[in-house]
């Protein structure tokens, strides 16, 4: 691969943007959201209900996204507590949870133009 300007040794031109609007998803997200979805802690991230390892398509979509403290969040991933998404789903619905089920196998080209949409959607996010 040819080093540019944007890609130093090792990261993909694909890679770095993916890393970029990730951290500008979660900045949006921290503006957006105060409390956690589960306990009503202040947020600490955006947890992806639907991993981002099986959906690329849910990756972004806000639908997805839950505001979780660094508690819940910890207890998901560490213990894997199914309370957690139980407590998620009981907030959202079961229809929230069945649409996002539907979509999440839809395919999504992720390629350096994919993440530059992204990005410049995420950067052009208004929050009241």
């Amino acid at each position: 691969m040819k080093r540019t300007r944007l890609s130093p040794k090792g990261k993909s031109n694909v890679s770095i943007l993916r890393a970029k609007c990730d951290k500008a998803l979660q900045e949006e997200g921290r503006k957006r959201y105060k409390e956690c979805e589960v306990c009503g802690k202040p947020i600490s991230c955006l947890h992806h209900f639907f991993p981002k390892s099986i959906s690329s398509r849910l990756r972004y979509d806000w639908d997805n996204l839950i505001p979780i403290c660094i508690g819940c969040h910890f207890q998901h991933h560490s213990t894997y507590n199914p309370t957690i998404h139980a407590t998620i789903i009981e907030k959202k619905g079961l229809e929230w949870y069945n649409n996002l089920n539907a979509i999440k196998r839809d395919y999504v080209k992720t390629n350096v133009e994919y993440y530059e949409l992204v990005l410049e959607e995420l950067n052009n996010e208004t929050t009241d």
